[in-house]
């Protein structure tokens, strides 16, 4: 790994909390329920599928009662999420805000998540090469079946360096933050045989359009 690597890195920050959509919570396996818990006006989650408009249950020794579930997320409203590392693991906790209310939705593991999500949509490459899940994710790729020595950047042939050109424009365009090291030793019977390692920020990986743009880069040599 000393030599013949080339490096794409952005040494950014990685964002403590990030703003999403309807489409990305319906991905992660939740629908979004108006109603009340103990009585009081709240927004919280469920399963979806799991519970229907006009249901009472209860869960933790709280009752809950949905009103109604949403299609949308509030007008006056944001949904928020942040990942945690609490004695060695992380979470992921989203909540939603309206005006000056915080309404904590759930705080489970993204890996969890982050599995039933990549499944629902179908992003194998995601699911083939993550490697570590914390404030950042991890992927790797070993396609080297050829004993030979990594080639320089200047050898690298159109495709490749296509490829390389559409990891700085995630870096810029969609992270601000990132870290993508390569290496590739060339072609063999129509393969192309490289290594990479990517870190990426984890929560960037919950939305929707931004993990299908990892995935589609992730497959792009294969």
């Amino acid at each position: 790994m000393l030599e013949g690597y080339y490096i794409i890195e952005n040494p950014g920050v990685v964002p403590s909390e990030r703003r999403f959509k309807m489409r990305d919570l319906k991905a992660w396996g939740y629908d979004l329920h108006l109603g009340t818990i103990e009585g009081e006006r709240a927004y919280f989650v469920s399963g979806i599928g799991e519970r229907e408009e006009g249901e009472t249950y209860t869960v933790g020794g709280k009752e809950y009662h949905i009103e109604e579930t949403q299609t949308e997320i509030p007008e006056n409203a944001r949904l928020l999420a942040r990942i945690v590392i609490e004695k060695g693991q992380p979470y992921l906790e989203f909540w939603l805000e309206e005006e000056d209310t915080k309404f904590p939705l759930a705080k489970e593991d993204p890996r969890i998540i982050l599995k039933r999500f990549w499944e629902k949509e179908k992003l194998t490459q995601l699911l083939k090469s993550v490697r570590a899940v914390g404030l950042t994710t991890d992927f790797y790729k070993d396609n080297v079946f050829v004993k030979s020595i990594p080639l320089p950047y200047e050898e690298y042939p159109p495709k490749v360096r296509r490829v390389l050109r559409e990891v700085r424009d995630i870096h810029r365009d969609l992270m601000g933050f990132g870290r993508f090291v390569f290496q590739y030793f060339g072609e063999e019977d129509k393969v192309h045989n490289y290594r990479l390692y990517w870190t990426l920020p984890t929560l960037h990986l919950f939305d929707v359009e931004v993990a299908n743009e990892v995935d589609k880069v992730l497959g792009m040599l294969d």
